[in-house]
């Protein structure tokens, strides 16, 4: 068949705003452009800006549209605002077969539009832990209003995990649903081919550092425990967020030995950083798919985890250990066990898995079906 023209309309993307936000969605449009045309389209509020709009284009594959808008000193206007940056990126894509709407709001709105007035069918990719009804509740009422309009009036959802599909059907009536996880660069990502020589077992985490989501202070609290009991260990914490709680916890418990901060990676520094470690650590609260989960198995190393949002579905049971959200006694259990010798699925099986599951080609393949189903539908 020949290649189809996807618009792919983002309510989050890597902007020079937020430079590493929605860049999982970047992944899923790149991959979606190895057997595509894709047009991204995103716009972002930026307060600094002189003007009302400023378009930006990186014709590449992806090609990206990305709007940038004032602020309006009147709350409520910058909805419209963003409504009309969405329009003036349309206005420079051209003819296109398909919508693929990434996380339904707020650019689902815009979607929305281009179904009423340009009879635009459109799917949706969802990432959003905001639709798991603990967190749905707390939403704005303007909010309420319009997801469920937009997931109901799209063709098919695409969520990254069954768990946030099914919140997704909890919110309006269901549509059919099909399962794409997150993208994992298994070429970037995999094991490495010179002989790990660790004398200590090195634990690895690595995130925005959000204590809500990440549970911070509760994988330090087991460090802390292991350290005090004589365990023999590394203990690596960090990513994008502040560092001030794991430098205050660490001076002030004398852990520099057992717990080692890091600052912001970039994407190509990731893969370097889980060659060096033994197991990754999730202590989340709450999670759908999370990117980490699949390039730690394309890097070959097990995932202590727990067991929140989609990690079970994508977590063969000799690739790591599950526990229950918020037990510190079960991490530090966990985390004895490795230090003691368990033992895994081979690096070779975990890189096989994720390629299989995670790979860019799997995720075009798996894409572009969903694209010729949806294009040529009678």
């Amino acid at each position: 068949m020949l290649q189809k023209h996807i618009l792919f309309l983002a309510s989050w993307y890597p902007s020079r705003i937020l430079p590493f936000s929605g860049d999982f969605i970047q992944r899923h449009a790149r991959a979606a452009a190895l057997m595509n045309k894709v047009t991204v389209l995103h716009a972002i509020k930026d307060e600094k800006l002189d003007e009302i709009f400023k378009v930006s284009v990186v014709n590449g594959s992806p090609r990206e549209i990305i709007i940038y808008y004032q602020s309006c000193r009147i709350k409520y206007f910058n909805f419209f605002r963003r409504l009309k940056a969405y329009h003036k990126g349309y206005l420079l894509v051209g003819d296109f077969d398909l919508i693929h709407l990434n996380t339904c709001f707020p650019a689902g709105i815009f979607a929305l539009f281009l179904h009423y007035f340009k009879r635009k069918k459109y799917i949706i990719s969802e990432h959003w832990t905001g639709l798991h009804p603990d967190k749905y509740r707390h939403l704005s009422f303007f909010s309420r209003i319009f997801i469920p309009w937009i997931l109901n009036k799209s063709k098919l959802w695409l969520p990254v995990s069954q768990n946030l599909g099914c919140s997704m059907a909890k919110i309006t009536k269901p549509k059919p649903i099909e399962v794409i996880p997150n993208v994992v660069d298994t070429k970037l990502f995999s094991p490495t081919t010179l002989s790990k020589k660790n004398t200590k077992m090195k634990f690895l985490h690595l995130s925005m550092l959000n204590e809500a989501h990440k549970n911070i202070s509760g994988m330090l609290r087991v460090g802390m425990k292991l350290a005090n009991e004589g365990y023999s260990f590394e203990f690596h914490i960090g990513g994008n967020g502040s560092l001030n709680i794991i430098n205050q916890f660490i001076a002030e418990n004398q852990l520099n030995d057992f717990i080692f901060p890091f600052g912001e990676l970039t994407h190509e520094q990731v893969p370097q950083k889980m060659n060096e470690c033994d197991c990754f650590i999730l202590f989340s609260n709450f999670e759908n798919q999370p990117c980490v989960q699949g390039e730690a198995f394309a890097i070959g190393i097990p995932l202590i985890s727990t067991n929140v949002g989609g990690i079970s579905e994508f977590l063969p049971n000799n690739f790591g250990i599950l526990i229950e959200k918020g037990d510190e006694n079960a991490l530090y259990n966990a985390m004895v066990e490795v230090i003691n010798g368990k033992q895994f699925a081979s690096k070779e099986e975990m890189h096989l898995y994720s390629k299989q599951h995670f790979s860019p080609e799997q995720i075009a393949y798996q894409l572009n079906n969903i694209y010729n189903s949806i294009v040529y539908e009678n």
